[in-house]
């Protein structure tokens, strides 16, 4: 699993000692001591995280924990990929940036929350996938994303994104007030899928901090770090290899030659990490799926094939089996007029 870096949980901590917490009781209780934070280099577990996010949400007053971490959370914490995406020359390209290194911070796995981005006809998309998986947590980890997808644009653009419309893929929560507060846009619950849009036009608006030789600086200090940190995670690691080109993914042999381990090995890390090569590659085709059905213009064959099935019928039993619908079925649900 994927490390959490400290200077996160240390703003974490401290956010939620603001909102009255007893964060000393909180981290004791999940393994943690201030002190062993200060190291610069500490890591601290997913599972470790995630306890911290589960006791901090039975502490919590409310419902909207998710929200309020997505929208408070500190520029700090992103370290170096802050830096990365506002020197970047664009929305776009600070965008494609980001989602790269999702997992620079390590506040989630990326094979159980994956963000997305795709420009559908005169509209920009952040996808958020959250699988059933993470629980209780669920809700606050597509909340935490969704509202810092926000804040983090606001940062690199220097104005509010201007947001068209959201789908969320669950019911409307008890707080859902704050949703037309914070988005001001037309929203819709128990969706398909979860989707953010927003005015494509602004996405290759030049960004005011634009520096071409930072970004090839914090493009390599990214890089390096994300390797270091993702060292263990086999399973985001390969994501990586089929993500390039989910239509024709690598053989778990070929993937093996890269990682210099024979294919033996790397099947057998895999799946203490409970996860078949298969498995990733429908992830990844999955992802890709809802985001293009999301596009009316493009046909479902079409979709099909550019996921790499030679006919539609193997795409309709592969997409049923993920989501319970039909491609058509979940393309209707998804611009049915609620």
């Amino acid at each position: 699993m994927i490390n959490t870096d400290a200077r996160y949980i240390i703003w974490l901590l401290d956010f939620l000692s603001s909102l009255g917490m007893d964060i000393d009781t909180i981290a004791a209780n999940n393994g943690l001591s201030h002190n062993a934070l200060q190291d610069p280099n500490a890591l601290v577990s997913a599972e470790q995280h995630r306890g911290l996010l589960s006791d901090a949400q039975r502490c919590y007053q409310g419902s909207d924990l998710g929200l309020i971490l997505g929208l408070k959370r500190s520029v700090a914490t992103h370290d170096q990929l802050a830096y990365l995406m506002l020197s970047s020359a664009t929305l776009r390209e600070a965008s494609n940036a980001g989602l790269k290194y999702q997992n620079y911070s390590g506040r989630f796995s990326g094979n159980l929350v994956v963000t997305s981005f795709s420009e559908i006809q005169s509209e920009g998309c952040y996808q958020i996938d959250a699988k059933a998986e993470l629980g209780e947590l669920r809700l606050l980890a597509i909340e935490d994303i969704l509202t810092n997808i926000v804040t983090t644009c606001r940062w690199v653009l220097g104005q509010a994104l201007p947001i068209t419309k959201l789908r969320c893929n669950y019911p409307a929560p008890a707080h859902v007030e704050q949703y037309q507060l914070i988005f001001q846009c037309p929203i819709e619950f128990d969706a398909p899928t979860t989707q953010l849009f927003f005015n494509a036009n602004i996405l290759d608006k030049p960004l005011p901090q634009s520096s071409p030789h930072s970004v090839t600086l914090y493009t390599k200090l990214c890089e390096e770090k994300s390797i270091t940190r993702n060292q263990g995670n086999i399973a985001w690691r390969l994501s990586q290899f089929i993500v390039e080109d989910p239509a024709n993914p690598p053989s778990l042999y070929d993937v093996a030659i890269k990682l210099h381990c024979s294919r033996r090995t790397l099947s057998r890390k895999l799946l203490a990490q409970g996860w078949r090569y298969q498995q990733l590659i429908d992830q990844v085709r999955e992802i890709h799926a809802r985001r293009h059905l999301s596009d009316p213009s493009l046909s479902i064959t079409r979709i099909g094939q550019q996921l790499g099935y030679a006919d539609s019928s193997g795409f309709h039993r592969a997409f049923k089996k993920w989501t319970g619908l039909s491609p058509s079925g979940f393309r209707q649900a998804l611009f049915a007029v609620r």
